[in-house]
């Protein structure tokens, strides 16, 4: 009879499967959050990794629209020559006022996972380049024809001077 008593007395020694249970489940808990946090980490690095690029490219693209790299029209469905998974689009509208033009330039992405899709878009007035090529024209004109009246008022003074020093010298 001692023995079964000393049973009732015996300190317990290790962890009951119901803890077990219990400290497994925390921890398979608490790493669920963790992989999600990291996941969600790596989901928005990506997603910023790309709008950045997107920026990047749409403004680069409209510096060429503006510069007279790419011609300056409306164009739609255009591919990046370095990575074709890159598309580009621009409209260009007239403005309000006769000189002033409404430019977009769109950069998107489109892939089969939809976390590797990004889009950006950049509007800009500017004045229509037409303008700036009609009053360089107009200027040259102007600029040439007061060449040409100031060397025909040359060419007569000259003819003028030749005949009264011709006629002065007899």
């Amino acid at each position: 009879m001692r023995h079964i008593s000393t049973r009732r007395h015996l300190i317990r020694r290790g962890a009951t499967l119901l803890e077990m249970v219990l400290a497994l489940s925390l921890f398979l808990s608490a790493f669920t959050v963790l992989v999600q946090i990291v996941w969600n980490g790596q989901r928005a690095a990506i997603q910023a990794r790309l709008r950045t690029e997107a920026a990047f490219r749409c403004e680069t693209k409209l510096s060429e629209i503006l510069s007279g790299a790419e011609p300056f029209q409306s164009q739609a469905g255009m591919a990046f020559p370095d990575d074709a998974g890159w598309m580009w689009s621009s409209v260009i509208m007239p403005g309000q006022y006769p000189e002033l033009m409404h430019v977009t330039v769109t950069v998107e992405r489109h892939s089969t996972n939809p976390l590797a899709n990004a889009s950006f878009k950049l509007d800009r007035w500017v004045r229509d380049p037409t303008s700036f090529v009609e009053a360089a024209l107009q200027q040259a004109n102007a600029a040439a024809a007061a060449a040409s009246s100031a060397a025909s008022a040359a060419t007569g003074a000259n003819a003028k001077n030749v005949t009264n020093s011709a006629g002065g010298s007899r």
